[in-house]
């Protein structure tokens, strides 16, 4: 019974692994590459350095930080498993927002791009 549950674990990990990084590379990478359209070169430049470098290297800090925090103060993941919930769809949530909230001000900056085209 043990290696039947071993291995449906293996495959649901499997699973779960592929679809987060097909999501990833085919969602969440050329969205941000959007992000830059209309920026200018200056700010296309700063923007991902700050972004790609720094904020990948603190977003995954953070998370090793929070989940070794809760290690300490719980015991062990499986305690910690209604707080990580709570964190998960918290942090969704937000990333919800700002996705939206990205999508109103590049809207609004090709619109601004655009009208000076047309007005020179």
């Amino acid at each position: 019974d043990t290696p039947r549950r071993l291995k449906i674990a293996v495959t649901l990990g499997m699973v779960q692994t592929l679809l987060a990084k097909t999501t990833k590379y085919a969602l969440f990478d050329p969205t941000t590459q959007m992000a830059y359209i209309p920026l200018d070169d200056e700010s296309k430049v700063k923007g991902k350095a700050a972004i790609e470098v720094i904020g990948s290297r603190i977003g995954k800090s953070g998370g090793s930080l929070i989940q070794q925090g809760l290690v300490l103060v719980f015991g062990n993941i499986i305690s910690a498993a209604p707080v990580l919930a709570v964190l998960y769809y918290s942090v969704l949530a937000w990333w919800a927002y700002s996705a939206n909230r990205l999508s109103e001000l590049f809207y609004a900056r090709t619109a601004m791009q655009e009208s000076k085209e047309h007005e020179e």
